[in-house]
């Protein structure tokens, strides 16, 4: 199966090309692929506008019931553990994040078949937020710290995790790209993110599930050490 897929997402980047992105295309999306898999429906598709509303989907922020009982959950830790929120400005200016993917040395943006795995991170003045398949939760921002205006350190405590330190690097401020670098004790954990006013710079790749959930499609796995020489400011 993950073949497939793979060859899937092959064919979505070399059809396309994406040499119309940005520039006026007058498509408004490209219906790649439809296949079958152990009989359930697959779609792939590329979407070739910046006004699609896949766009405003994904970066949809509002909270739902179910959002509400996982973030006070996580406040109630935080009372219960005597590290109550403070208040405190954030020292980067974008503070809304979401998950990209890279292929072949192009990022994109990712609409998943299941949004269980999906992720993204927000900062305002009380909180940082981690959004998972089980709901945003709060972490206490202990630290902050701006090293230059291309990196910034922040020093959480939540339920999701007691101590973490986190360090934001921007590595292309034009399309408000960057590699979020999460420092632990045994090793360091990197995964690339787009800032949410800068998420229509980036074409979209559709997984529609139309009758069950099946395998996300495969990209490459970014050679973080280049990423973060190439920052561009």
């Amino acid at each position: 199966m993950e073949k497939i897929f793979k060859n899937t997402i092959k064919t979505v980047i070399l059809a396309i090309g994406f040499s119309s992105f940005g520039q006026g295309s007058i498509k408004d999306s490209v219906f790649i692929k439809k296949v079958s898999v152990d009989d359930t429906a697959l779609s792939i598709t590329l979407i070739d506008n910046p006004n699609n509303s896949y766009y405003d989907r994904i970066n949809n922020w509002d909270f739902s019931p179910t959002d509400d009982v996982s973030y006070q959950f996580s406040i109630d830790y935080l009372k219960e553990n005597e590290s109550p929120l403070i208040k405190k400005t954030p020292i980067i200016a974008q503070t809304k994040w979401l998950p990209i993917k890279q292929y072949q040395g192009k990022f994109y943006t990712y609409y998943p078949c299941d949004f269980y795995t999906y992720f993204k991170v927000s900062i305002d003045d009380n909180e940082f937020i981690d959004w998972t398949g089980e709901g945003p939760f709060a972490s206490k921002i202990i630290e902050q710290n701006k090293i230059d205006n291309a990196t910034f350190e922040f020093k959480l405590t939540g339920v999701t995790q007691k101590d973490k330190k986190l360090i934001i690097h921007i590595i292309d401020n034009e399309k408000g790209i960057a590699v979020f670098e999460e420092i632990n004790t045994d090793m360091n954990y990197y995964y690339l993110m787009v800032a949410s006013d800068k998420i229509k710079s980036l074409p979209l790749i559709v997984n529609n599930c139309e009758t069950n959930k099946q395998t996300e499609l495969l990209f490459d796995e970014p050679n973080f050490d280049e990423l973060l020489k190439q920052s561009k400011l």
